[in-house]
């Protein structure tokens, strides 16, 4: 079974983001969306840390915000990390998209081809792309 536990973000939650997003060079160009603007401890900043369980072990996590938008307030998944024995997509997204209930939308950027297919399969629409010309 699935389930989701808050975590208030310490020390060691910020350790974690950076050894998963931040160390690796290989990991940074599959996920970074900020040009090297922004580190993923970065996304932890006015955001809620929130693990996976699958049956009690931990699997995953995400970082979520809240923000004020025009229609109402808009969610943001900042950051997620995990592996597990089941489709985080088809597992979690579900669950996510519940406890963001009141809420306008919920927004997720990415720069994997294959998560963008899976969110459109979920409902999910392009909303804006960002072009990018280096110019040295």
């Amino acid at each position: 079974m699935i389930t989701i536990r808050h975590e208030p973000t310490t020390d060691a939650h910020r350790a974690e983001v950076a050894r998963a997003f931040d160390e690796s060079p290989l990991m940074r160009a599959k996920t970074d969306t900020s040009g090297g603007m922004v580190d993923g401890v970065d996304c932890l900043a006015n955001a809620e840390f929130f693990r996976v369980f699958d049956d009690g072990v931990p699997v995953a996590f995400y970082v979520l915000r809240a923000r004020q938008g025009r229609a109402g307030i808009d969610a943001e998944i900042t950051l997620a990390h995990g592996r597990a024995g089941v489709d985080l997509v088809d597992a979690v997204l579900p669950l996510i998209e519940r406890q963001c209930a009141g809420c306008h939308a919920l927004r997720i950027e990415t720069r994997r081809a294959g998560l963008m297919k899976k969110l459109e399969r979920a409902g999910y629409r392009k909303s804006s792309v960002i072009l990018t010309k280096e110019l040295q």
